[in-house]
């Protein structure tokens, strides 16, 4: 009984202070409300703003433990929805803004947020029949509205805003022109993996102009370089370049050149857009690295990309056993030269990276120098004597050609 007493006495207790947090919910949402009447037209922010306590700003104070968030976006006439619902064309009948507060606090459990709503009517004269309007919406991986970013415009006239619930910036009477709209949110990407994001479009008089942008927190791939046994793994300016394939990348392909870190085994490729379909990666940038770019060659397994996360896996490298030799290929074996490679010219990767090793040719005048595949120059170094060779490597292969290096 005594049992049955408590739960009784806990779940009244509970009801109690979920009703007089929703009572002090309720007050703060038509404060704001109310704070928001006061403004001039004008000075009501579009966006979003968001108030929490213990960190009041210049628009709100909120007492603990709520948290306030306001959103103001444009509304046409009759309109039940905000301007990111506003059909093209209907620039013109823009004549509200539309202010949503929403109330939360901790331990909701399954208590609902408390919202209101209220419309500011503009002052007579407050539009001009010859400005058009941008509508900015930006979307996450899953295609679900993603609010809290900050946007900015700059074109004839400089604005920002920050997103509503529904992923909504709507920029109205603005001058007719050319405008560029940014995201630059600290850690996000786009499709395309730009940081930040931006887009060009042209604002045309009594006509609403939309731009949309996938945007999400970056994925990043940490990845094992794999070499034939015994082989050395070259590094060079930016150690060897990756690269990161899916179908939606413009071009399919995304290269990276990044120093090594850790034992010198290990790229970190980022930032990423985070695919659900993942990415596939292999050493080198330039065309015929390129796995399938070769008969029978296969890219390998698929690795997951989310957002803000990390997803390990591996990339291999092939191998060629350098000789190195004096005068000619029977001559003195040459031990203690150094060994680089530069990848052949005209293959679609940037020219000039040359990929060395502190290591040199041993006693019987070899190294096995582990490259991404493609066609390349190796060119040897003893002493005042030099020389070149070309291989090429490629997937198929099972076995480590071998390539001798005269020196002269």
């Amino acid at each position: 009984m005594f049992a049955a007493v408590s739960i009784g006495i806990g779940r009244a207790l509970e009801v109690n202070r979920g009703n007089r947090n929703r009572s002090a919910a309720a007050y703060l949402a038509a404060r704001q409300l109310e704070e928001a009447r006061a403004k001039t037209f004008a000075t009501v922010a579009l966006g979003r703003t968001t108030c929490v306590d213990s960190a009041p700003t210049s628009t709100c104070n909120v007492p603990s433990p709520y948290t306030v968030v306001q959103d103001v976006a444009w509304a046409s006439p009759g309109s039940t929805t905000t301007s990111c619902d506003v059909p093209s064309g209907a620039g013109a009948g823009l004549a509200y803004k539309r202010i949503t507060v929403t109330v939360t606090w901790p331990d909701m459990g399954g208590v609902a947020p408390v919202t209101s709503q209220t419309l500011l009517a503009p002052p007579s004269g407050t539009f001009d029949p010859t400005d058009g309007h941008i509508l900015v919406q930006a979307f996450n991986r899953d295609a679900l509205p993603l609010a809290g970013q900050t946007v900015s415009l700059a074109g004839p006239e400089t604005a920002s805003q920050t997103t509503t619930t529904d992923g909504c910036a709507f920029f109205a009477y603005l001058d007719p022109g050319t405008y560029t709209a940014t995201l630059s949110g600290t850690g996000y990407v786009d499709r395309q993996g730009n940081q930040p994001a931006t887009q060009t479009v042209a604002v045309t008089a009594s006509q609403i102009s939309r731009l949309q942008f996938d945007y999400d927190r970056a994925a990043t791939l940490s990845v094992g370089l794999v070499a034939p046994s015994g082989a050395v793994i070259p590094t060079g300016t930016y150690g060897i370049a990756m690269t990161a394939a899916n179908s939606n990348l413009t071009v399919g392909t995304k290269s990276y050149q990044q120093a090594a870190t850790g034992s010198g085994t290990t790229r970190t490729i980022t930032p990423l857009c985070p695919y659900a379909s993942g990415y596939q990666v292999w050493t080198g940038d330039c065309a015929d690295a390129d796995p399938a770019a070769h008969s029978g060659g296969s890219r390998g397994a698929v690795l997951a990309s989310n957002p803000a996360a990390t997803t390990s896996g591996s990339a291999a490298l092939d191998a060629v056993d350098v000789t190195v030799r004096r005068t000619s290929v029977t001559g003195t074996l040459q031990s203690g030269a150094t060994v680089s490679a530069i990848h052949a010219a005209g293959t679609g990767c940037t020219a000039g990276e040359m990929l060395t090793t502190t290591t040199t040719t041993n006693a019987s005048g070899q190294l096995r120098l582990a490259l991404p595949y493609g066609t390349w120059t190796i060119r040897a170094v003893s002493g005042s004597r030099t020389g070149t060779a070309t291989v090429t490597l490629d997937p198929v292969s099972t076995t480590v050609p071998a390539l001798t290096v005269v020196v002269v």
